[in-house]
């Protein structure tokens, strides 16, 4: 209790003298803050029971009209404007805190075991990405391609699906004889529930703490920290150090390399070939058997002067990919929408 204020502390509320601690519970209309601060005097209770008020607020609109009204007070009083420095105002600011129900949500959510969402069961995503550093290649195609790669990792993140796995590879002379470059993970998601009602499925009968609201909260928490995670690996993407010019193209080890990804019999997810090249190979092709079984193919900054000679090739490497077995085709020109992993949730394929 303090002496100038008279602070009696009331399980999570801090209320006056006089002021029943029913009155300081939480509301949230404008109306009614109007109608509780409306008679208020210039006193030290006044002040308590003004701030615990708002301290119980939570909608930004309600809150907004009640301190408009407390200043007003603080104006047309002196001593109350002696009372809002003193120690009694911070104390009453900093218990009546524990009144907010969105304190209480941030907790409830944080409480809420992971166990509680559904497991993510369906396979991840097997991404092969191919940067060709060829000198026929543009170096400003390429770096656009691998930043719009960087931008599309989230796309991978897909509620109930298992961690992707995403592979890079440059292609140059020998592209088949080289590792990846780099070797990306996109976490996995637990599934949403497709329902928030308490009583109703996949909520009834599973180990749900707090309500409806605190649930949803907790895994949109899960789902940024994914999405985060995979933006992070599109930034050690972006930061990849690759050749400047390589003086062959090996087209064909890009998917022989993809290929042989594909074929893991632990991997039944959505494949996802995508390369950013010019499609004019060069020198030796280390195609051998290549088989890419229902995967998703993508050329991005297809780079090509000669409209005849572009639509030749588009033409003649569309056919290439769906021998191989690719389930959809796209080509697409510097400056178009590439789509990228748009379909991830879908398309599946068996691999070699």
């Amino acid at each position: 209790m303090d002496g100038n204020a008279g602070i009696v502390v009331t399980g999570s509320r801090a209320v006056a003298p006089g002021v029943h601690a029913e009155h300081a519970g939480c509301v949230s209309s404008p109306s009614t803050v109007t109608a509780r601060f409306s008679s208020l005097r210039f006193s030290s209770a006044t002040a308590v029971h003004a701030v615990t008020s708002v301290g119980a607020f939570t909608h930004p609109s309600v809150k907004d009209h009640a301190w408009g009204l407390i200043m007003r007070i603080t104006f047309r009083g002196r001593r109350l404007r002696r009372i809002l420095l003193s120690g009694s105002f911070l104390i009453a600011a900093s218990v009546c805190a524990a009144c907010s129900p969105s304190g209480s949500s941030n907790s409830g959510a944080a409480s809420i075991s992971d166990d509680s969402f559904p497991a993510a069961t369906r396979p991840g995503a097997v991404v092969v990405v191919c940067l060709d550093t060829s000198s026929s290649y543009p170096t400003a195609e390429r770096e656009s391609a691998r930043s719009a790669v960087a931008k599309a990792l989230p796309k991978l993140v897909v509620p109930g699906r298992k961690a992707s796995t995403v592979y890079v590879y440059t292609i140059g002379v020998n592209t088949y004889g080289e590792p990846p470059k780099l070797k990306l993970d996109i976490p996995a998601l637990r599934g949403r529930p497709a329902a928030v009602g308490a009583s109703s499925a996949p909520f009834q009968g599973s180990r749900v703490s707090g309500n409806a609201q605190e649930f949803v909260e907790r895994w949109d928490e899960l789902h940024d920290q994914a999405v985060s995670s995979a933006r992070a690996e599109g930034r050690r993407l972006n930061s990849l150090k690759v050749s400047a010019s390589e003086s062959g193209t090996d087209l064909g080890g890009c998917l022989k390399n993809a290929s042989e990804q594909f074929a893991d019999p632990s991997r039944k997810g959505p494949r996802h070939l995508v390369m950013a090249s010019d499609l004019d190979p060069d020198g030796l092709q280390q195609q051998s058997t290549a088989r890419m079984a229902g995967a998703t193919v993508s050329v991005v900054n297809f780079s090509c002067s000669q409209a005849v000679r572009c639509d030749a090739r588009k033409t003649r490497w569309t056919k290439k990919f769906r021998e191989l077995g690719a389930s959809t085709v796209s080509i697409t020109r510097p400056g178009y929408p590439e789509h990228l992993f748009e379909n991830s949730a879908g398309s599946t394929g068996g691999g070699a």
